[in-house]
């Protein structure tokens, strides 16, 4: 049942509150500042209004919870099927069949007589995905140490190159203090290009138990020179029994995971599904290929080991939310305070520990999604579910095969096999549900100020953002009219004037 068929009505002591929360913050004086100088100025005002600090994480996690394989996800089985085979595993032959479509479709598809699907949009998304493809490679997909996420922690500069960084000092750098060490690593993932970035410890329960990576370590990297008789030999050596391994064989115990979220452009995820859409996730994509790396070769500088990550090593939503970047939502991503579920994430572990540690905050979306559900609404093949409570298990139709949710952790548990199925139907990778999403906004301060009413008041009121967030025209999905103003020279500058 959608959520506009049960609303709730608002009492007069509701408005009181609300009138109450506006007046305590100022917003009345807001009004009369620019746009972005206001919604700086609100945050000042609302984050210990509505912002809780947790000192553990916020989700409960019961006692039979499995870290997951690398593959135990439907992408990993599709793009990699003949290889999970040969290691003695089942793919079911519809999750095949969407893997391939999607493919096809994403690569070499396009229709000029479709907008959002036009030759030029074709163009927009390969031009995004550009780095990550070229850099990161199968990482999407979370298969580790390829590219630019290499395992490898060298301790000498490259023979051939000129110049080389990526190696592992002998001199460890000493920060005066904890503080100082997180203030320093987070300002550098900012100039590199981070628009988020949180530290935490390194938690076991997130990672990813085993690694399935079946690229000959030949072809993980550029050769920077000629292949050694060991390289060829192990490349002749190729085979399942070597795809797999663990962490027993990475190169030192991680202490550390930075964390770090990429905002990904709000009129692209507004044109979703289309190839446009996915151009915007794809340059997120490419950001979290080229980040996370920079901020590895500098943590090698410092003289500490350190490995970047995209959806690689383990997951990045449960990270997020420890390292205090978001909290969990309906649609299973991490919604952030500043972006909304609008962000991509990426990691880098590192054996750095003398660190201040930041702590998990959660500001009422776990709350406004129980009375939301317009994620769920969208989604045209109700992968998202409707369940009012979040669960340990899952409760889709594919609950009694559902291999690829992680069961044991109370949360909404997204059917993956009916969301992949449209991807196959779409040529891209859709985002609908974070379209839609109400935190998805222009960073504007009245929809803050609107943030900070959800958090501080109940059901009722929750409904009635939702209804207000639609009646202005916000998360339209399938909108030919989101393609024109994406292209629109409206309201842009190009050249600074």
């Amino acid at each position: 049942m959608s959520k506009n068929e049960n609303s709730s009505k608002l009492n007069r002591r509701d408005f009181f509150k609300i009138g109450g929360i506006t007046a305590a913050v100022g917003a009345g004086a807001l009004t009369t500042l620019p746009q972005k100088t206001a919604a700086k100025e609100l945050d000042k005002r609302l984050v210990d209004k509505i912002v809780t600090t947790h000192d553990d994480f916020p989700a409960e996690v019961r006692s039979d919870y499995v870290p997951p394989r690398n593959w135990d996800h439907v992408q990993a089985r599709s793009f990699f099927v003949n290889e999970i085979r040969a290691i003695g595993e089942t793919v079911e032959d519809d999750i095949v069949a969407d893997g391939q479509a999607f493919v096809q479709k994403m690569n070499f598809a396009y229709d000029n007589d479709k907008i959002g699907y036009n030759q030029a949009d074709k163009a927009l998304m390969a031009g995004a995905w550009a780095m990550n493809n070229y850099a990161a490679g199968p990482s999407p997909a979370a298969v580790p140490n390829f590219g630019v996420n290499s395992w490898e922690q060298r301790t000498d500069k490259v023979q051939f190159a000129l110049f080389d960084n990526d190696y592992v000092v002998k001199e460890k750098y000493q920060f005066e203090n904890k503080q100082e060490a997180a203030n320093q690593i987070k300002r550098a993932a900012k100039l590199f290009g981070a628009d988020l970035v949180g530290i935490t410890r390194r938690d076991k329960r997130w990672d990813y138990s085993k690694f399935l990576n079946p690229v000959p370590p030949l072809f993980r990297k550029p050769l920077l020179a000629p292949p050694s008789k060991e390289q060829m030999e192990e490349l002749h050596n190729w085979g399942p029994d070597k795809f797999v391994t663990d962490w027993s064989d990475f190169p030192f115990e991680p202490k550390t995971v930075i964390v770090l979220a990429f905002n990904m452009d709000y009129e692209g995820i507004s044109t979703s599904p289309s190839f446009v859409g996915s151009a915007a996730a794809g340059a997120g994509y490419s950001e979290m290929a080229k980040v996370p790396y920079q901020l590895a070769v500098y943590l090698k500088n410092l003289g500490f080991n350190a490995v970047s990550a995209g959806n690689d090593m383990g997951l990045s939503v449960p990270y997020a939310i420890a390292a205090g970047l978001g909290e969990a939502s309906r649609l299973g991503q991490a919604v952030t305070y500043k972006y909304g579920p609008r962000v991509r994430l990426a990691k880098v572990y590192t054996d750095f520990d003398f660190v201040e540690y930041d702590k998990p905050k959660s500001f009422g979306v776990m709350d406004f999604c129980k009375n939301c559900m317009r994620c769920a609404d969208a989604c045209p093949t109700k992968a998202i579910s409707y369940d009012k409570e979040p669960s340990f298990e899952p409760t889709h139709d594919n609950k009694d095969n559902a291999w690829y949710n992680q069961k044991g952790v109370k949360k909404y548990h997204v059917d993956a096999k009916k969301c992949f199925k449209l991807w196959g139907e779409l040529g891209d990778d859709c985002g609908m549900c974070m379209a839609s999403c109400p935190y998805n906004k222009p960073d504007f301060w009245h929809h803050r100020l609107v943030d900070s009413i959800t958090a501080a008041m109940p059901g009722p009121v929750h409904d009635l953002m939702r209804e207000m967030d639609e009646l202005f025209g916000y998360g339209n999905v399938e909108d030919k009219e989101s393609i024109k103003k994406f292209y629109s020279p409206k309201g842009k500058s190009y050249d600074g004037h």
